[in-house]
């Protein structure tokens, strides 16, 4: 089955593939998701994958959203790897900030925050990105 590509509501040269397991190159991305979650940017391209796997029972159009915002948040804020902590609570305070500013839920984001990150949600800690986005 050919992957859901659409174009990103935050940034939209960037394009955002949902795979599924039934698509060839499934076993390949897999060890991927593992390693990174639900969803990640390829290097160097305006793409993002994310594991549609994840969301045909677990999730809906909200975590969809945050994961894209995520992802997205990775780019604007210049993060190109290796994957950090310190990168990972920036693109989650950046996802807030874009899911926010497009009226969309922060319920899952700040649900999660904790049990990511260590720390709960609070508004003070976007002063770590505002600037930057």
């Amino acid at each position: 089955m050919e992957p859901l590509i659409f174009n990103s509501e935050f940034i939209p040269e960037v394009q955002i593939a949902v795979i599924l397991d039934d698509h060839p190159q499934y076993g390949e991305l897999k060890p991927l998701f593992d390693e990174y979650g639900y969803g990640f940017m390829v290097p160097g391209k305006n793409l993002i994958i994310i594991d549609g796997e994840q969301f045909i029972d677990n999730f809906g159009t909200d975590v969809l959203k945050f994961i894209e915002a995520h992802e997205i948040s990775h780019l604007l804020l210049g993060h190109n790897g290796p994957r950090s902590e310190k990168d990972e609570i920036e693109a989650d305070l950046g996802a807030y900030i874009l899911l926010k500013k497009n009226d969309m839920s922060t319920e899952r984001l700040e649900d999660e925050f904790d049990s990511r990150h260590g720390v709960p949600f609070n508004e003070d800690l976007l002063n770590i990105v505002k600037d930057r986005l």
